[in-house]
């Protein structure tokens, strides 16, 4: 029997769908497939002289041996909905996830709970809309015994969903395992790796570890995986220190860890996840949804340090169980308002109060006997902090949240539309965003910070974000290439300030290619060479996702 600590490898499974998808012509790829040499983050040039979209492991397994024995690299692509240029090809093959879409199973584990396996390139919003249907798409005929029965329980019992909400619901679900992805409401329900169980990911070798939540932990902060040629790899853990709170930056650390974890949020580099199999939570009964303006800043964060639990002289009421909270600051109204102007009745946008210096969008879990409990207690954080109920748009179904959720959206598009303006001067104009955190106590200084340092800039800015985790967006919004130069210049000063108040450089967009220098910032140059180790360990070719949350360089032995 191995050590627990030790992984043992095994062959990838073969499908019984068709062949992979493969266009060998560079020219092909550009002119038909330039979809997916490019994610949200506009980061480029890219090139691949190879686009693959594989049906199964040994697929997979396939494609990255061509890779080795050719000495090239294969980046990693899904959904392309990331904003740190992480799908972004630089050389060689392009693999994409996105015909490996289909849920595989459910089953009952030991303590009750469901668990589904899904491939990697399902999207959220189709998993979400599955389980609110309950249609899978599984044949009971087909399935283990053990696992019809869940699928019967699942039919019959309370729904179910996953909780994990990134803003992009068409997020593919292994991206997100990848980049351990979170949003609003994971500041009730945590970040996605609270949610993952299990993981089937391919190695550059093509050796494939199956993984199960407490099969295999760290000895310390070593690993050994055994592989099929018989081979061991013994894998150091970063001696690092992790932020203590919300943060997608940089490899998993800590000792005795579970094996499972330094594959969410690696962002590719370490393996291709080729199954995911996530733990299952009650719905909730209802959903309260409302947005609140305030006065000013100040004010919108008393609220939230308040609703939240952070004084333990001033605690929440009883009836407050808040899922979520997101903050806009009084630019991001503007935003809105120039968004209505420009697309009229269709913006679907009500007119926005004059005088709001802030919002908080928050949730609340309610059931009809709760509702005058809770309505009470809101109504009096709210009148402690400069604002009211009647100062504030509320609703209790989907299509309420639905309307408020737009909003954020409305923002994050008139900021691509300012950013399109400019581009169209000039062409190597790109917004610059940070996706910083702290802890607790240190958000009323982050912001302040902020803003300081942004009204006195010049720059166009709007900052938003999920402050419930202390975790705000700054977008800085060039206009020239000057503005843009003095707009990285201030995220890399916001970068430091954060660091040394304790937070991290990146909440949950991850690192990719673009923030190399913020993750130095965070772990210095040691802990970027403990990265670099751990990558040479299990993909010693550096076959995987080159250049990808440390530059390429710190792999050369």
């Amino acid at each position: 029997m191995p050590d627990m600590n030790e992984a043992i490898t095994e062959s990838p499974r073969r499908g019984d769908g068709p062949p992979p998808t493969v266009i060998d012509s560079p020219e092909r790829i550009a002119e038909s497939y330039a979809d997916f040499l490019t994610d949200e983050s506009g980061f480029g040039p890219a090139s691949a002289d190879r686009l693959i979209f594989p049906h199964d492991e040994e697929q997979i397994a396939q494609a990255l041996a061509e890779a080795r024995s050719s000495g090239t690299c294969v980046t990693v692509s899904a959904g392309r909905t990331g904003i740190v240029g992480g799908a972004v090809p630089s050389c060689g093959t392009l693999l994409s996830l996105a015909d490996m879409n289909r849920i595989l199973g459910l089953r009952r584990l030991p303590d009750g709970r469901f668990a589904l396996r899904a491939a990697p390139g399902i999207s959220i919003e189709e998993l979400a809309d599955r389980l609110e249907r309950r249609d899978l798409g599984l044949d009971p005929s087909e399935l283990p015994e053990d696992e019809a029965r869940a699928l019967e329980e699942f039919h019959d019992g309370p729904a179910l969903f996953y909780p994990p909400d990134p803003t992009e619901k068409t997020a593919h679900l292994g991206a997100t395992v990848a980049t351990n992805a979170s949003g609003a409401r994971s500041f009730r329900y945590g970040a996605t790796r609270e949610h993952v169980h299990g993981l089937r990911v391919c190695l550059a070798s093509g050796d494939v570890l199956a993984l199960e939540r407490g099969d295999v932990t760290a000895d310390g902060r070593e690993f050994a995986i055994r592989r099929l040629d018989g081979s061991v790899s013994r894998v150091i853990v970063p001696g690092y220190t992790m932020p203590g709170i919300k943060s997608a930056a940089g490899y998993f650390a800590k000792e005795e860890m579970d094996l499972v974890d330094l594959f969410v949020g690696s962002e590719g580099t370490l393996g291709v996840v080729t199954e995911v199999e996530v733990v299952l939570s009650p719905r909730p009964d209802g959903i309260l949804s409302a947005l609140a303006f305030f006065p000013s800043d100040e004010d919108a964060v008393s609220f939230v340090r308040r609703a939240r639990g952070d004084f333990a002289d001033r605690p929440v009421p009883g009836a407050m169980a808040p899922l979520a909270f997101e903050f806009f600051d009084s630019r991001s109204f503007d935003f809105l308002r120039a968004r209505k102007a420009a697309l009229g009745a269709s913006s679907g946008i009500p007119e926005l109060p004059e005088k709001a210096g802030a919002g908080v969008l928050f949730e609340q879990e309610y059931d009809e006997d709760s509702l005058l409990d809770i309505y009470e207690a809101w109504e009096g954080l709210l009148a402690a902090n400069g604002s009211s109920m009647d100062d504030t748009w509320g609703g209790m179904d989907e299509a309420d949240l639905e309307r408020l959720m737009a909003l954020r959206h409305g923002i994050a598009e008139q900021v691509n539309n300012v950013v399109a303006r400019a581009k169209a001067s000039h062409p190597e104009i790109h917004k610059i965003g940070t996706d910083t955190a702290v802890p607790p106590e240190a958000l009323e200084e982050m912001l302040r910070f902020f803003r300081t340092a942004l009204d006195g800039s010049g720059l166009e800015y709007v900052i938003f974000g999920h402050i419930g985790d202390s975790h705000l967006h700054v977008n800085v919004l060039p206009s020239d290439p000057d503005e843009l130069r003095r707009g990285r210049e201030l995220a890399l000063s916001f970068a430091k300030h954060v660091v040394g108040l304790g937070g991290t450089v990146s909440a949950e967009h991850g690192i990719g290619r673009l923030k190399h220098e913020f993750l130095r910032l965070l772990y210095g140059d040691e802990g970027l060479a403990e990265m670099a180790a751990v990558k040479r360990a299990l993909d010693p070719d550096a076959v995987l996702n080159r250049g990808v949350v440390f530059p390429e360089d710190l792999l050369a032995r």
